[in-house]
């Protein structure tokens, strides 16, 4: 159990790092840490986001994420985009949105789901900052 909960760990200050980074490269005057308080309070995200509950999952092997993890993010997401950011050793990140996080004319259902790479997310990320720091 402590080497799972380390290799989160890590994985979750690994996220953090790449987000910060993502956030000063794009001029977005934004900085997210780790939710420590996810370990004493049951239904809360691993990392929080202007309009989005990151959940981060690393695992020794695998493909695809578990109905579970899904389930996990979206109770803790509230009225917030639920995030699923997952990955698996020697394999690239995935992060798995709901679609209307791609396009909003969708209707708002969690339960329609698409997978992408992180940097794919960037982009998606990027223009909702963008679209929110216009409104």
């Amino acid at each position: 159990m402590a080497d799972s909960r380390t290799k989160g760990a890590a994985f979750e200050r690994d996220l953090v790092r790449r987000l910060n980074a993502f956030f000063v490269v794009n001029g977005f005057d934004i900085q997210c840490k780790r939710n420590l308080d996810q370990y004493q309070t049951a239904g809360m995200c691993d990392i929080e986001i202007p309009g989005h509950a990151i959940e981060a999952k690393a695992y020794k092997s695998g493909w695809w994420f578990a109905p579970d993890w899904w389930a996990q993010v979206c109770g803790a997401c509230g009225d917030r985009v639920p995030v699923l950011i997952y990955k698996f050793n020697n394999k690239a990140i995935r992060v798995c949105v709901p679609i209307y996080a791609i396009s909003p004319t969708w209707e708002r259902d969690n339960a329609q789901t698409v997978v992408m790479t992180l940097d794919q997310w960037f982009i998606v990320l990027k223009k909702y900052l963008e679209a929110d720091n216009d409104s």
